[in-house]
């Protein structure tokens, strides 16, 4: 029996949330109130960058004619940006845990996580979200080149928030603006 799409995004979050919650509680129902300098200029950077991702993703993206659907917008952005930031933050972790048996080194154990967030990044954007949405990407964009260079500062930027401040919240923020920029120009619907 074949999943529809939606279900299989519900069953990807839902996953996402057990995740979250089983391993996670503190740092999702905890924040850090700490807003030094470092953390200010990190929150500017994020949003800068997510600016210019949604310039360079709109700009090398088609909705392909499909009408825009607002419901869809609101729940994918969402559930969206919370879901996949409990499974970045548990690779990002996954990548600490591991190398922390060898090294202390915080570079170590940061480059370890930002590259275990990054091939779970990977994976799930190859092997799932590009095949189940529909075609959007305009490959004869002149922006398009621009796309992987943002999307690696912005999980250099996600990536710091966890390793600096096991920020969630801002992340999950952050994201769900990503993807409601994505939603808003690839135009699918989950209600179908």
């Amino acid at each position: 029996m074949e999943l529809s799409v939606p279900l299989m995004i519900y069953a990807y979050w839902a996953i996402a949330f057990v995740i979250g919650f089983a391993f996670f509680r503190n740092d999702i129902l905890s924040f850090s109130k700490e807003f030094d300098n470092r953390r200010k200029i990190l929150l500017i950077c994020s949003l800068v960058i997510l600016a210019i991702n949604a310039w360079v993703y709109s700009h090398s993206t088609s909705d392909g004619g499909r009408p825009l659907n607002i419901p869809t917008v609101i729940v994918f952005s969402i559930g969206n940006g919370v879901a996949e930031t409990f499974m970045f933050y548990a690779c990002f972790q996954l990548g600490i845990w591991l190398t922390s048996k060898v090294t202390q080194n915080p570079w170590a154990l940061f480059v370890a996580g930002f590259v275990c967030f990054m091939i779970y990044s990977g994976f799930i954007h190859g092997l799932f979200w590009l095949p189940i949405l529909p075609e959007h990407v305009v490959q004869t964009s002149p922006y398009k080149p621009f796309f992987m260079p943002v999307q690696l500062l912005i999980a250099g930027s996600w990536a710091l928030n966890f390793f600096w401040y096991k920020d969630i919240r801002t992340v999950i923020f952050l994201h769900a603006l990503v993807d409601l920029t994505m939603a808003w120009n690839v135009r699918f619907s989950m209600f179908n």
